[in-house]
């Protein structure tokens, strides 16, 4: 396996990374629940093979996917790269706390290595946004700051809040 440094974190992580976005399911719609007896191996075998980054979401699976990682990852949280994103967010901070708080419980961490927004408010300027993840950051409940899906100005304004440690786009393997 292939290893990057990530940033200035301090995170060596492996080229290839497990999203469990489209994790194996049972049922439809939103009663569906990640089938554990499938996900699980295929967690447990990348990590085997050398995938140290995983990536989740509130979003995936109807927030399944994050109790699921949080079941695989037991026993390797010390060799990982956990990342997760969350939902739009508004100006109310109780909302971004509230959010994090139970991916937190999901995963069961008592902090997360890698932080974003799946996708970005439009209404709230992305300097507010970083700020209050940072707010996160200097609390200790997240190690780093990640986007997804916005361009390279976009960047620059949040790097100039909060270092930003890369950048997630569409693109699954």
């Amino acid at each position: 396996m292939l290893y990057r440094q990530l940033g200035r974190t301090g995170y060596r992580v492996s080229q290839l990374g497990f999203g469990a976005m489209r994790l194996p399911m049972i049922g439809q719609g939103p009663e569906a629940k990640v089938n554990r007896e499938l996900a699980i191996p295929m967690f447990h075998r990348a990590f085997e093979a050398g995938v140290n980054y995983v990536d989740t979401a509130v979003g995936y699976g109807n927030s399944d996917s994050q109790r699921a990682v949080g079941d695989a990852i037991k026993g390797w949280r010390d060799k990982l790269v956990v990342s997760t994103k969350n939902h739009y967010y508004d100006e109310n901070e109780k909302d971004w706390w509230q959010n994090l708080e139970d991916s937190l419980q999901r995963l069961g961490l008592d902090h997360i290595d890698i932080y974003r927004p799946a996708r970005l408010d439009p209404n709230v300027p992305i300097e507010e946004t970083v700020g209050a993840i940072a707010e996160m950051v200097k609390a200790g409940y997240v190690r780093a700051i990640s986007l997804s899906e916005v361009g390279a100005e976009t960047i620059r304004r949040a790097a100039k809040v909060h270092p930003i440690v890369d950048l997630q786009i569409e693109y699954s393997l």
